[in-house]
């Protein structure tokens, strides 16, 4: 291909931001929920969330041409993936997690080649600190803005947890740094013998007992308060540490997995996930570009399987091979022996 019948797609790389924005302002406007189950006019669409009547035919079909809406003659819905997805209503929502890049993660970006020269991440520039959580859980509407936006992962990842470990032989698991308890919900329900708790700090625990309620997992799953570097760890078969160790750095993720390597009991396991780069670092450009993005805003990495294997090893561990949970997660097993 020559240089010049390159550009197209380097255009088409610098405007991919397009495609992001319109969707984020599709979930702000709630414009997937309305049209989740009942289609609608343009007309209806441009009255009801007071879109601008010049740019409302372009803006909806851009979301047709991005597989979110489809066009039935002149009538507007929702795709089976917006449908699921992107509607509040759904069991499977993600827009919390769509948001939150929105809001925490999209200007920061735009410092990134300052940051690239200085370092200097976003923790750092507010607080001087470390660690992301303080600011993250300085108020009520800060920590339930994270906890939605976790509960997005949890909602991807849940379903290929429970399937993809054999929990079988398992009594209980704790999810650690499991913010309000999404994952230990998902995992509880697919797999009805098993106990969950839910390990995190303290401002997280009504949002715990408001996705729990009263209902049939009550009895079943737990939050524990607590900091997993300060705190003891409890007691359970199972420690999940998922999308965790890369808000640290290396020397932190090791006192976490050697916290939970003396706190299981021989033959427990402990479980990672993170958007692990491939060893030879040539071929996983999200991952490589979501391990920029810890950096850009907590100063800290994504990691290989290989780090991450050796880190359970050093700790005592037997570990499995890697098992991806997704195209953009891998998942790695550390087996205390017995």
């Amino acid at each position: 291909m020559s240089a010049i019948q390159s550009v197209p797609s380097l255009v088409r790389t610098a405007t991919r931001f397009f495609e992001a924005q319109a969707l984020f302002a599709g979930i702000e406007l709630g414009l997937f929920g309305r049209v989740a189950e009942t289609p609608a006019e343009a007309s209806e669409l441009r009255d009801e969330l007071g879109l601008h009547p010049s740019i409302t035919f372009d803006y909806l079909d851009a979301l047709v041409s991005m597989g979110l809406l489809s066009r039935d003659g002149s009538r507007y819905v929702a795709t089976p993936i917006a449908s699921s997805h992107l509607d509040p209503a759904k069991p499977d929502y993600i827009g919390g997690f769509l948001s939150l890049n929105q809001r925490r993660l999209y200007p920061a970006w735009g410092n990134l080649a300052e940051f690239l020269k200085s370092g200097e991440s976003v923790v750092q520039k507010l607080s001087g600190g470390s660690s992301p959580m303080p600011s993250l859980y300085s108020d009520s509407a800060r920590t339930r803005s994270f906890a939605e936006g976790m509960d997005g992962y949890a909602v991807l990842l849940g379903g290929p947890l429970a399937e993809k470990f054999d929990w079988a032989g398992v009594d209980s698991f704790t999810d650690l740094g499991g913010c309000r308890g999404m994952l230990t919900t998902r995992i509880a329900a697919a797999h009805p013998h098993l106990r969950g708790v839910t390990f995190d700090l303290p401002p997280l625990k009504p949002l715990f007992e408001e996705l729990v309620g009263d209902g049939d997992l009550r009895d079943r799953v737990s939050f524990q308060a607590g900091d997993f570097f300060a705190d003891p760890l409890p007691d359970t078969q199972v420690y999940i540490a998922g999308h965790v160790l890369h808000d640290w750095v290396v020397e932190r993720r090791r006192d976490l997995i050697r916290s939970a390597f003396d706190h299981l009991p021989p033959g427990g396991s402990f479980i990672i996930y993170d958007s692990m780069i491939d060893d030879d670092r040539s071929s996983a450009t999200f991952n490589l570009l979501m391990s920029l993005n810890m950096a850009l805003v907590s100063g800290s990495s994504e990691y290989t399987v290989a780090e991450g294997t050796r880190w359970l090893a050093e700790a005592g561990f037997t570990v499995r091979e890697p098992v991806a949970l997704n195209g953009l997660t891998t998942m790695l097993v550390g087996d205390k022996p017995s």
